[in-house]
């Protein structure tokens, strides 16, 4: 039976992929042919083409991330010479067909027992709208996300030394992504802790860590942490070897170069804006809803339960919406993306609605809580909830690009699908692509600083 259900799932996903490739690919001539330059292509363009033809002298100080985008381009294409526009937007293409199989692989590790549901979550997430429209330009989200999957599975397959290798090579595509080395590292930790302090589970290779394992480990660690130092390791210590020396690696460059970005600076301060989990838990609500019907009623219970504790959670909220509700230049000035229209038409235009808006950001993220959280294996989404909190408060900038790889890894989490929730997120995706495909091939945006028409996108 288990043969059957793998190959069934094999085949799916090859039917899956393969039309994936065809549709996608047509959609990806019919992007080019109408736009040869889509916004921060601007910048990424003119080096991918230096660097394609091996030219690494070159730099343009707006560009804000290290160049790996750049050098995988040369990797793949340099060599034959195909350093065009057409190609270097290919790189996006391709490594959006690679994530397929990647996503595919994670779920199997996370959800064994539900084969050919790992290929439909796969498929889905690869139709994330905001995702799916950047998987035909020339912008770094896609090959970050490959080089994180990567980073995750190998973390998970416990290859912890080519998990540190492909952290080094996600932050050399987006900075930020030494945040979830961190996370895996952290979880890899205190689960060691945890099998060090604990007999029990010394040789169990997948473990997991409840609530009162947390409340063992800590009494362990205060009381008799010798005990714990005793029983570590060499291969402990090269394991945690492997993932410092990256971490260790970027401190020192941000402390020479006096910041996380690199080129231009000012543009990317960072900063404390504490609004941007709100953002995030409503980007995922919307995009995330058939996995949030079932918490409706829940969520009702516990807030008639909790009435106290409801009331400080909308205060709080009150109070972070009216004193951390940060704008940031380019949010007002560039209406070549959608976050424009729905700041100055909703949030900049009516004040009210700003704190209209908190009773959705509590219960979506009540949502997220109650979708992630299980009380007996704490360990990955306590560093998950950790680690997506701090790299979102970081960002003045309110970028639905922040919110990608943070909403792949809550959705990887979610244990409880249905035939009926994945079809309605499918659809809810491919309606949602259609609609800004429409725009971007219908919707000319003019600019006098440019000789040709801009087009919208996320």
């Amino acid at each position: 039976m288990a043969s059957k259900l793998f190959r069934l799932s094999t085949v799916t996903l090859i039917i899956a992929t393969s039309l994936y490739t065809i549709i996608s690919k047509l959609i990806f001539d019919k992007i080019y042919l109408t736009s040869k330059i889509i916004v921060d292509e601007e910048f990424h363009l003119p080096l991918g083409e230096a660097y394609c033809q091996y030219d690494f002298n070159k730099w343009d100080p707006k560009v804000t991330t290290f160049p790996g985008l750049y050098l995988l381009s040369t990797l793949v294409f340099g060599n034959f010479r195909l350093c065009s526009t057409y190609w270097l937007r290919l790189i996006s293409f391709l490594t959006s067909i690679v994530n397929i199989l990647l996503y595919y692989l994670i779920f199997k590790i996370y959800h064994r027992q539900v084969a050919w549901k790992n290929v439909i979550s796969a498929i889905n997430i690869s139709l994330l709208p905001p995702l799916y429209f950047f998987s035909h330009l020339y912008y770094t989200d896609v090959s970050s996300i490959m080089m994180t999957m990567l980073l995750l599975i190998s973390a998970r397959k416990e290859y912890h030394y080519l998990a540190s290798v492909f952290g080094a090579l996600a932050i050399m595509m987006r900075q930020t992504n030494v945040i979830w080395i961190g996370m895996l590292f952290g979880d890899y930790i205190l689960k060691q802790l945890y099998m060090l302090s604990s007999e029990k589970t010394k040789y169990l290779k997948q473990v997991k860590i409840s609530t009162k394992g947390v409340e063992h480990l800590t009494r362990k660690i205060l009381t008799k942490p010798a005990d714990i130092l005793r029983k570590i390791d060499l291969q402990l210590v090269l394991d945690c070897l492997s993932y410092l020396s990256v971490l260790c690696s970027f401190l020192v460059f941000v402390y020479f170069n006096g910041s996380l970005v690199v080129g231009d600076k000012t543009a990317h301060e960072a900063t404390i804006h504490i609004v941007q989990v709100f953002y995030f838990a409503t980007f995922t609500l919307l995009f995330g809803w058939p996995h949030f019907v079932s918490s409706i009623v829940p969520f009702i219970k516990f807030s008639w339960r909790n009435k106290v504790f409801l009331a400080f959670s909308i205060a709080f909220c009150l109070c972070v919406v009216h004193f951390n509700t940060l704008i940031h230049p380019y949010l007002l000035a560039d209406n070549r993306h959608y976050m424009f229209y729905v700041w100055n038409r909703l949030y900049g235009k009516y004040l009210f609605f700003r704190y209209a808006m908190i009773f959705i950001y509590i219960f979506a993220i009540y949502g997220i809580l109650s979708k992630i959280w299980d009380s007996k294996d704490i360990s990955f989404p306590l560093m998950y909830i950790l680690c997506t909190v701090f790299v979102l408060v970081m960002q003045k900038l309110v970028e639905v690009r922040y919110y990608l790889f943070p909403y792949i890894l809550f959705r990887i989490q979610i244990k409880k699908t249905t035939p009926t929730i994945l079809a309605l997120e499918n659809l809810t995706y491919m309606a949602v692509n259609a609609f800004t495909l429409y725009m971007f091939f219908n919707k000319d945006i003019i600019w006098d600083t440019y000789d040709y028409p801009q087009r919208l996108i996320w």
